[in-house]
């Protein structure tokens, strides 16, 4: 397993150097801290990218970083050995230790390549601007639309 852990390490830092990274892990583990409503995910995927602005620190037996939840900052430890898959957002680059799938996750409905590419939705019409409508200045978006909720 200590092999294993070195590989996910190295291959989460190789995404990493590219950009975002994936973390999927079972947050059940004792050694894992995540908040509470995740607390009971054999399948928690997690957004990792070295430009956050708190801090990450990655290791050889894990990642210590602090995540937003529902905006709310939240300290975690995420063990090498509750991480079961490691992937780029896009699907292009995935590695899976089945070794490290909690025994009780059923896999069976997910999909085993990667998604196909679609064509872009076309654009959405633009709405019309009644005559005589102020233009709001140019560089400046009209926010009339927002309203303060207490």
């Amino acid at each position: 397993m200590e092999t294993d852990n070195k590989h996910k390490y190295d291959f989460l830092l190789s995404l990493l150097e590219e950009g975002d990274a994936m973390v999927c892990l079972d947050a059940r583990k004792d050694s894992v801290d995540v908040p509470k409503a995740h607390k009971a995910d054999p399948a928690l995927n997690l957004i990792l990218n070295l430009n956050f602005r708190r801090p990450i620190e990655i290791k050889e037996e894990g990642v210590t970083v602090t995540l937003a939840f529902a905006g709310r900052p939240h300290p975690c430890i995420i063990p090498f050995d509750a991480v079961w898959a490691v992937y780029e957002p896009g699907m292009k680059k995935i590695q899976v230790w089945e070794k490290s799938i909690p025994e009780d996750l059923d896999l069976s409905g997910l999909p085993t390549q990667p998604p196909a590419q679609t064509a872009p939705p076309p654009p959405a019409k633009t709405a019309r601007r009644e005559k005589g409508a102020r233009k709001p200045p140019a560089g400046k978006r009209d926010r009339s639309h927002l309203r303060v909720i207490k």
